[in-house]
């Protein structure tokens, strides 16, 4: 019997819903209906790594399948919109996580998802921090998280490093952090960070200005958040990495010139 008569016949065409299902070849009518009527309907999956930036984001969703898409529905200008958000540069609003879709559902029905869990996580980060962080607002602290994640290869190595630049802020001290220098550069980086790099002037170049850079620079995750909230206490001002995921720390800038002697 074809489907649609056999809904007639058991009085279920009122029920059926609309979607996306998964039908094996053992099924008989009756199953198949069954998953019609409940809305089971099939689910994909797409995952946002922590570390990605906000072009990598959308890379991701302009390739999704399946999704039900729009011409321009993933402008700059909808996609503010549709957060809400007054920031002109959306790096680092997103939390990076995995988000189940179905058919229906439109690439930024899914940003939507990812920051709305990226606000609870950072609030909850921020109400929780410790006392005496140089950090004027939330914001400040997804920066500071932005760049712990792009630094640290290992999570252990996270609140160490979130001390570094804890004690750095603290002296008045540029961060110095290679990756923030790499973001600035944006397409114009190509592999292997230079001296004339470093010595170009970008926003986002911690060598060359103080503070914190304006914007994150890619999305942390708890972890990463966490650690800017709760910076290990030490006196430590370096670290250099030693090739195998894990940084050599120092106090003094004559001992980071050896470390940096010995691992490069």
């Amino acid at each position: 019997i074809p489907v649609m008569t056999w809904v007639m016949i058991t009085g279920r065409s009122s029920s059926l819903k609309a979607g996306e299902y998964k039908i094996s070849t053992g099924d008989s009518v009756e199953d198949i209906v069954t998953h019609v009527v409940a809305g089971k309907v099939l689910e994909h999956s797409i995952t946002f790594p922590e570390g990605f930036e906000f072009r990598d984001i959308i890379n991701r969703l302009d390739t999704a399948k399946p999704l039900f898409r729009e011409e321009g529905d993933l402008s700059l200008e909808l996609i503010k919109q549709a957060i809400g958000t007054d920031h002109e540069v959306l790096e680092g609003l997103f939390f990076p996580d995995t988000y189940h879709y179905i058919r229906s559902d439109t690439p930024v029905s899914i940003l939507q998802r990812a920051n709305k869990v990226l606000q609870v996580k950072l609030q909850d980060a921020w109400s929780g921090k410790d006392g005496g962080l140089l950090l004027k607002n939330s914001y400040e602290l997804l920066v500071l998280a932005s760049l712990i994640e792009m630094e640290a290869v290992v999570a252990h190595e996270k609140p160490k490093i979130s001390g570094v630049f804890a004690n750095r802020l603290r002296e008045n001290m540029r961060l110095q952090t290679d990756p923030t220098v790499i973001y600035g550069l944006g397409d114009e980086f190509t592999g292997g960070l230079t001296r004339e790099h470093l010595a170009k002037d970008t926003p986002y170049n911690t060598y060359r200005r103080n503070g914190l850079p304006p914007t994150p620079i890619s999305c942390p995750g708890w972890d990463s958040l966490f650690a800017a909230a709760h910076p290990e206490e030490h006196s430590l001002f370096y670290f250099v990495a030693k090739g195998d995921g894990t940084h050599y720390f120092s106090k003094t800038l004559k001992e980071h010139q050896e470390a940096v002697k010995t691992y490069r």
